[in-house]
């Protein structure tokens, strides 16, 4: 990707997901994310089976009749999206890889946030904090977003995801949505996930490939590890190879899972080969139901 087709990517990028959230998302994001708590309405007169607990006893002494204080939903939330921008989100076997469909999710979310006059907030990491950007509303403070989470050249290679969950906790000052954008090959964030989760509405969405649930069945592979840069080859054709391959990102998938359940966080993976408008559909729909 050049510099100089990023800003047609993101205008692409930005009338879809805008088509699809005032179609699709803007209800459904409403519905499943609550306000953080009850704020003052108004008073009224009172009436038999209110809560006393609610009574105004200023005016009511004031107006000789007693009056009841209401409440609503506080609505205005925080959304921040942590996007991991490091170097195994390069990868995508099927022409797209997982920092594009970070950034689609990225847009479907943030466009609906704004769209219910929420703030929206945004922390790229790699193996140290890239950027971050303080939850503001606004469509234009969006599409700078949008922009960065798809061309940002992040300076780390690796990823530190403790220290991001860690930043996050630190910089929100009241009960906000923290959706994490990433693969998740990171170690020892758990206990921070739980930490961040206590407080915060937190959904971890694992970023995926057909590559990491399948070994390629050719002959030598010359191998890489992104963010380490160690390589090594591989005779793609062992079925031992294969099957152990196979077994250990199921095992990495399904210790993901259990982690998140135990901390408290919501789960939803989304590969390089599937919509993400239709997955993320179906977790506000799946949401909604619980």
């Amino acid at each position: 990707m050049t510099k100089d087709d990023l800003p047609s990517r993101v205008r692409r990028l930005h009338v879809r997901s805008r088509k699809l959230v005032e179609s699709l998302f803007a209800g459904n994001y409403h519905s499943v994310f609550k306000g953080p708590g009850l704020e003052f309405d108004e008073v009224r007169d009172y009436v038999y089976g209110d809560d006393v607990r609610f009574i105004d006893w200023n005016v009511s002494s004031r107006m000789a009749s007693p009056y009841s204080k209401t409440f609503k939903e506080e609505r205005e939330l925080i959304l921040l999206v942590l996007v991991d921008v490091s170097a195994s989100l390069s990868m995508g076997s099927g022409g797209v890889d997982k920092r594009e469909v970070a950034g689609n999710l990225f847009a479907l979310l943030a466009l609906a946030a704004i769209a219910n006059n929420d703030r929206v907030g945004s922390l790229l990491f790699s193996d140290r904090i890239e950027r971050l950007v303080v939850p503001m509303t606004g469509r234009r403070h969006v599409l700078r977003q949008i922009s960065e989470v798809l061309g940002y050249k992040a300076v780390g290679r690796g990823s530190d995801l403790t220290l991001a969950l860690k930043t996050a906790a630190q910089s929100l000052k009241r009960k906000s949505i923290v959706v994490v954008l990433s693969d998740f090959h990171s170690d020892g964030y758990q206990s921070d996930l739980a930490l961040l989760a206590r407080k915060h509405d937190v959904i971890a969405i694992r970023l995926s490939d057909p590559l990491d649930k399948e070994f390629p069945s050719t002959g030598l592979v010359e191998l890489e590890d992104p963010e380490t840069g160690e390589g090594f080859t591989a005779w793609g054709q062992s079925g031992a190879l294969r099957k152990e391959y196979a077994e250990f990102w199921d095992d990495h998938r399904r210790k993901w899972l259990s982690d998140c359940r135990t901390a408290g966080a919501d789960t939803l993976e989304v590969g390089t080969d599937e919509e993400p408008a239709d997955s993320l559909q179906a977790f506000f729909r799946r949401r909604r139901e619980a």
